[in-house]
């Protein structure tokens, strides 16, 4: 009998929506991990990379002129090079102006910027700002004025600063505890330094650390203070909608508020469907959020978005069905509909504007009864030819995985024990053949 009412009401639940438009770019090479991006106009723009090994591969820029679309091509490239980030703002001869900053091996931070200025700005130099220090982050507050930051030798963070577009650079803070890992300025006054985010290491590993902090400045970036500190793992990103709102990305999939400029930050909603390392977080000019993950074994990256200025994130597209992408380091747009992923093999685009759905026909997850107390009973219908295997993600309200079930290939219906639960609000997520297809929420008693 509760299998029939099941299935009736899933017949009037069922409810189809557009898709969200993340697809494949362009292939530069099979050992490459894009690691950020930057455009000046709707089709240019140029990615930093490393490769499968970041303390021995090479490093460079890669040029699109088609937005992913067709080839495109590296114009810069070291041995032993790490490029981590990289940021662009126009000239007052209308010419764009991009720097990027990254390292060798560790041992010396490296900033790259025009090898003229006002000249080709395609054509770059690269200069050594330091021994025994690494940069992971860059951010142009002006095209003169830029910073740049990283750590040191005994894993401070660092951030140096730039008055002649990238040419010099003197360091102007160093924030005890953890690497720098992402800047954001808000405006000309107002930026946060993310500290404490995670580090590729060989063989596709990766280092979390055990702590992290975000950091502001008032004053353009001449002086930073601590206004939160985290004991549990770092901070890879930080970013703002607007003077007061803003998130930050920690490493273990959690994803921090403020509403009050920075002062104060709390946990907001994430929905992710499994475990996964959180790498960057930002907001696309109509307000709308995009944050980016990857699961630590490889198996997928993902993409989450949040409509409501960041109180809430869900599952916007993962790249389990791919052999590429798996690894999604950086989240960018050029405006609502032109955005970009910087992952493993091959970056990601966006072919028009990415809404708040999956990629795919969503279809209900139906469920019953619903508040429960010890069991659940769950029905949905696969999408068109899908009969493989899947999983059960159960997610809590404050973005925690709970549980990680298999499902059978070719199943429509599973019994969930929810006994040993804590009372409050889940978020169910199942995914088949690599794909999210259905979605609820469930209130334990």
């Amino acid at each position: 009998m509760v299998r029939s009412i099941l299935f009736a009401l899933l017949s009037l639940a069922a409810a189809p929506h557009l898709p969200a438009q993340w697809v494949p770019g362009d292939s530069f090479g099979s050992t490459y991990h894009h690691q950020a991006c930057a455009f000046h106009d709707v089709d240019t723009g140029l990615f930093v990379y490393g490769t499968d090994n970041p303390n021995s591969g090479e490093g460079g820029v890669i040029i699109t002129w088609s937005g992913l679309t067709d080839s495109g091509g590296v114009i810069w490239y070291q041995s032993f090079m790490n490029l981590e980030d990289i940021d662009v703002r126009m000239g007052s001869n209308g010419r764009p102006i991009y720097l990027a900053a990254g390292h060798k091996q560790y041992a010396f931070s490296v900033a790259l910027h025009p090898y003229l200025a006002g000249g080709n700005p395609f054509q770059f130099d690269s200069v050594r700002t330091g021994d025994a220090r690494h940069y992971r982050a860059i951010r142009m507050r002006s095209d003169i004025v830029a910073f740049a930051g990283g750590g040191n030798y005994v894993g401070d963070g660092i951030i140096d600063m730039s008055v002649d577009t990238g040419y010099t650079w003197t360091n102007i803070a160093v924030l005890p505890g953890q690497p720098v890992s992402r800047l954001h300025f808000v405006d000309d006054l107002l930026g946060f330094a993310a500290t404490g985010g995670y580090r590729r290491l060989a063989a596709f590993g990766v280092n979390v650390p055990d702590s992290g902090a975000i950091y502001r400045t008032t004053d353009g970036g001449l002086n930073w203070l601590q206004v939160h500190r985290d004991t549990i793992t770092g901070f890879s990103d930080v970013a703002f909608s607007s003077l007061t709102t803003g998130v930050a990305t920690r490493n273990d999939g959690v994803i921090l508020r403020t509403t009050d400029g920075g002062t104060t930050w709390v946990p907001a909603v994430v929905n992710l469907p499994a475990a996964s390392v959180m790498t960057s977080v930002t907001f696309r000019p109509d307000g709308t959020g995009f944050a980016s993950a990857y699961r630590a074994d490889g198996v997928s990256g993902y993409i989450l978005i949040s409509t409501d200025d960041g109180q809430t994130w869900d599952e916007n597209f993962n790249t389990s069905g791919f052999n590429h992408s798996r690894r999604i380091y950086d989240v960018y747009f050029y405006d609502d509909a032109h955005g970009y992923a910087s992952t493993h093999i091959r970056p990601l685009r966006t072919s028009g504007l990415v809404t708040d759905v999956p990629e795919i026909v969503e279809q209900t997850l139906v469920l019953y009864p619903n508040p429960a107390i010890d069991l659940v009973q769950l029905a949905w219908e696969l999408p068109g030819a899908a009969t493989g295997g899947g999983r059960l993600s159960v997610v809590s309200a404050h973005g925690q995985l709970v549980s990680d079930l298999p499902i059978a290939p070719s199943t429509t219906s599973y019994t969930l024990d929810v006994s040993n639960y804590p009372p409050g609000l889940y978020h169910l997520h199942l995914v088949v053949d690599g794909q999210l297809v259905s979605a609820a929420k469930v209130v334990i008693e």
